[in-house]
């Protein structure tokens, strides 16, 4: 089932917003004024000849449908013009119909207010300009004929004062609001326009935030590949300082119960207790009863090592093995005895071939 809409029956057929606000102020004035005329035929119907004015009612009625029709194709200043003439006609036209001027002239003041409504300037002066011409005739043309007081000359001078008079306050309100209309509009497209530079703005600043986002995603994506680089490096540096370490004091077994134990370069604290752990380890592990701690590549023995020294000999003595230095140098025995080494935990013979003649059984 269709329904009312008021929106679907103002629709004015033009992209100027000024002149679809007229037009549908245009359309508002027709279906009232059609209102009126309806509302009033009852009491045309009472008169001893309504027909004259029926039939004037009538065609007001056609002209303001085909005025609203204009309206609505688009056409506004054109049914502007003509809504106004058909105010002023109808108006004009009623004492030739009735014979009787009364007060028709003071209504031809609505056309000028209408004009006010729909039109602008322009059209009120056309509208004041059309009433003073249709009451100026409504003078001349009813001369001689009997009226009721007032004379049609005061009728119509009053009518003329309140046409002009309206239609300055008309025209006065009409351009005060065409002027704040446009104030509205230029301030609607300054706000239109600064929303577009913000929206403007904003793009290029999202553009911005993703471009630098993707940039510090790929320094940190760099920074994290040189990281697990780094982290693998040490690794592979730390096993291979292991494994230096391993071979730099290597621990091999010449016999059963017998181990020997090579010593080149010099002996810090470092070296001195990976020999201790390496030596006691090997020595628990295979039972061994010999550690022969080769010292020929030993260039000197300071202090700190001849203590080391001692410190194994005595750990492995726990162990119920016994070491024996081999390789013993003129430097290093000078060495030994400048610092009083204690020898009675330690063996001392000349080289592994005396060592494994003399530990032999």
């Amino acid at each position: 089932m269709r329904t009312f809409s008021r929106d679907r029956w103002l629709v004015v057929s033009n992209p100027d917003p000024e002149l679809q606000r007229r037009g549908r102020n245009i359309l508002l004035v027709g279906l009232i004024l059609i209102f009126l005329v309806i509302a009033s035929l009852p009491l045309v119907a009472i008169q001893p000849d309504p027909w004259p004015q029926v039939l004037t009612s009538v065609i007001g009625v056609l002209f303001i449908i085909g005025v609203m029709l204009l309206a609505r194709r688009g056409w506004v200043d054109w049914s502007t013009i003509g809504m106004v003439a058909v105010l002023a006609v109808s108006f004009a036209l009623i004492p030739f119909v009735t014979g009787q001027i009364g007060l028709t002239p003071v209504y031809a003041t609505v056309a000028v207010v209408v004009a006010a409504v729909i039109g602008q300037e322009r059209h009120i002066l056309f509208a004041m300009l059309i009433c003073i011409a249709g009451m100026i005739g409504q003078g001349f043309g009813l001369i001689g004929q009997n009226q009721v007081s007032p004379s049609p000359g005061e009728v119509v001078a009053v009518g003329v004062i309140l046409t002009v008079v309206c239609g300055v306050i008309a025209g006065i309100g009409t351009r005060s609001v065409r002027h704040a209309i446009e104030l509205a509009n230029a301030a609607q497209l300054r706000a239109e326009a600064l929303a577009k530079q913000l929206a403007q703005a904003n793009e290029a600043l999202e553009a911005r935030v993703v471009e630098r986002t993707a940039a510090l995603q790929a320094a940190l994506a760099e920074s994290e590949q040189r990281q697990a680089a780094l982290t693998a490096a040490l690794a592979e540096n730390e096993r291979q300082r292991q494994e230096i370490q391993a071979l730099s004091v290597p621990i091999l077994a010449v016999r059963e119960g017998m181990l020997v134990m090579p010593l080149i370069g010099a002996l810090d604290g470092v070296r001195l207790a990976l020999a201790q752990q390496r030596a006691l380890q090997a020595v628990h592990d295979s039972r061994a009863r010999w550690l022969l701690v080769d010292v020929t590549g030993v260039p000197f023995l300071d202090q700190t090592a001849a203590d080391g020294v001692i410190t194994l000999a005595r750990s492995v003595r726990l162990l119920g093995a016994r070491l024996v230095l081999i390789g013993v140098g003129p430097e290093v025995a000078q060495t030994m005895v400048g610092l009083k080494m204690e020898l009675r935990a330690i063996d001392v013979v000349r080289d592994l071939r005396d060592a494994l003649l003399r530990f032999s059984s």
